[in-house]
């Protein structure tokens, strides 16, 4: 039986069953590490804080093959690169964990999830940023 995204949707929003964000923990909890890379997740404790002060959000996708994708990638981080020189805190939401942005000193915050209408939040509130 198939069931529409919409419906998906709507019943998740019914039983109150919201995407929260939780950290990559590089080191396996070996060392006190806070990468600020966040995974979705459908658990109770949210582990991503809003970012404080002017912030700018980057909607894109890494290198998946050669040409017009390599070619994007560069572009995001330069644009990343000239925010961060405007003192804006860059959030990016990206599903390639080998894009550019992913670097520390091109993004502040970093959340990490397939690319879909509903993960990049058309049609529906943001949560937190």
């Amino acid at each position: 039986m198939a069931i529409s995204p919409q419906k998906v949707a709507d019943l998740r929003e019914e039983n109150q069953l919201h995407r929260v964000y939780k950290e990559v923990n590089p080191s396996a909890g070996e060392f006190d590490e806070h990468p600020h890379r966040f995974y979705a997740t459908f658990e109770t404790e949210n582990e991503s804080d809003a970012t404080a002060g002017p912030r700018a959000l980057i909607v894109g996708d890494g290198p998946r093959k050669l040409g017009n994708s390599t070619t994007n990638d560069y572009v995001l981080a330069m644009i990343a690169r000239e925010l961060k020189h405007h003192q804006y805190q860059v959030v990016s939401h990206s599903n390639n964990p080998n894009s550019l942005l992913m670097t520390q000193w091109l993004s502040d915050k970093v959340y990490l999830e397939p690319m879909t209408e509903e993960a990049v939040g058309f049609g529906r509130p943001a949560r937190a940023a």
